[in-house]
């Protein structure tokens, strides 16, 4: 852990969350949330414990944000303090209705990176022998791979608590390592590189295609969750192989021939979300450490889809070696901070890693309760042990829920069709598209 009276300065994906919250710095539109269902007979202190313990360690959690002339610097706030809320909906006549209700309203509160806590946490319980455990937290604090760090932890306390056993010792969870890396990275020849690639790729380019129209992002998200078979990602990973990409490009092609069908644009940007954790210290501590990247396609309408996802997993591998340089820094060498312009539409989030973990004598599970601010439309595509999780987060200045939907199955058709025939022209996936979505 850092001292207390130490001061360092902002990673780049934390000053991304810095600079979008200080356009509106009362927002709440960026506090991110998970609740992880518990059901069977828990044993409360030991939870209780394991929660404390967790989130005292990370430092993440614990900074306080302060403007220093045209910069800003992180600190931590000592002592630290973790408040573990009790909340009872078991007599209610829907007690899990109840519990997301009180979770979509306490998403509401405004934020104060320079003054407030960064995070809360509250246990709910919904009957004898099922809880919630809720984890709202700034995403200048925690990405989603850093909650399931956490995540992780407090199942692995919990369980060698009520299994009489000790638990593995505490981690290093100290941002001063994944700070000390990046200023190396940005002293290298390799972020000078990256810096030049990414001018020369973005220059000239035009407002980025949406589904809707363009809109300041709402304090909220409206959402459309899918669960699909846990059969359906090896049925990608199968496709994909037939083409001789993996599964990745194969799902962003359906996205960028999914766009082309909806916007009748041939010219698309999207934004993709990367760990950028492998290798790093950041492998290892919770914090922000994801960036977004800007892949940009002129799709051909003659292209098949097959053409097509070969393009997008040659692009993949151009933006692979420059992928760390932040976007954040991007904007600003783009002109484009202090405001809400963005050089691509939707957002993709391919989780790849496990997100299973184990609270001894429980059956869990998590569920995702916010993403944080979308400033149009946000995919997520996670496969888990029991199926694929597949949800669209929408601006609901820009998408109605009917609208939503409507993207969503045609999503969901133009990729049905793509697995039954990868030779069709793109413009004949415009129709299964189209069709479904009627």
């Amino acid at each position: 852990m850092m001292a207390g009276d130490a001061s360092l300065p902002l990673t780049g994906p934390q000053l991304g969350m810095w600079a979008a919250q200080r356009i509106d710095p009362d927002s709440p539109s960026l506090w991110t949330a998970e609740a992880v269902e518990l059901e069977g007979p828990l044993d409360l202190a030991a939870l209780d414990a394991a929660i404390r313990e967790t989130l005292m360690a990370c430092d993440a959690l614990h900074m306080r944000y302060e403007a220093e002339g045209e910069g800003v610097s992180q600190r931590l706030c000592e002592p630290r303090n973790v408040a573990l809320a009790f909340d009872d909906y078991a007599g209610c006549d829907a007690p899990w209705d109840s519990a997301w209700r009180w979770m979509r309203e306490d998403l509401l509160r405004p934020a104060d990176l320079g003054r407030r806590p960064l995070f809360a946490t509250a246990l709910i319980r919904l009957g004898a022998r099922r809880h919630l455990w809720y984890l709202r937290a700034h995403h200048i604090a925690l990405d989603g791979f850093a909650y399931l760090l956490l995540i992780h932890r407090v199942a692995e306390l919990y369980s060698a608590k009520v299994g009489g056993r000790a638990a593995a010792p505490a981690r290093d969870w100290s941002l001063a390592s994944v700070v000390e890396e990046e200023a190396r990275y940005r002293d290298s020849a390799a972020f000078a590189h990256s810096r030049e690639f990414w001018r020369q790729r973005c220059a000239g380019m035009g407002e980025p295609v949406t589904l809707g129209p363009k809109c300041a992002p709402d304090d909220s998200a409206r959402s459309s969750h899918l669960r699909l078979p846990a059969g359906e990602h090896l049925r990608w990973q199968s496709a994909a192989r037939a083409l001789g990409v993996d599964w990745s490009a194969w799902l962003i092609a359906a996205v960028f021939a999914w766009m082309r069908a909806r916007s009748g644009a041939d010219e698309i940007s999207v934004g993709l979300l990367v760990m950028n954790r492998l290798g790093s210290a950041a492998l290892s501590v919770p914090c922000m450490a994801m960036n977004v990247v800007p892949l940009r396609l002129r799709l051909q309408p003659q292209w098949s889809f097959a053409e097509l996802a070969r393009e997008v997993a040659a692009e993949l591998r151009e933006l692979r070696p420059h992928q760390r340089y932040n976007y954040e820094w991007l904007r600003q060498d783009l002109g484009l901070g202090d405001s809400y312009a963005q050089l691509y539409g939707p957002v993709l989030n391919l989780m790849p890693f496990d997100r299973g973990f184990v609270f001894e004598g429980l059956d869990s599970r998590a569920h995702p309760v916010s993403v944080g601010s979308v400033e149009d439309l946000d995919l997520t595509v996670s496969p888990l042990a029991d199926g694929v999780r597949f949800d669209i987060e929408a601006n609901p200045q820009a998408y109605d829920a009917a609208t939503l939907q409507a993207h969503h199955r045609a999503l969901l058709a133009l990729m049905e069709a793509a697995l039954a025939d990868p030779s069709q022209r793109l413009d004949e996936l415009d129709g299964a598209c189209a069709r479904e979505a009627a």
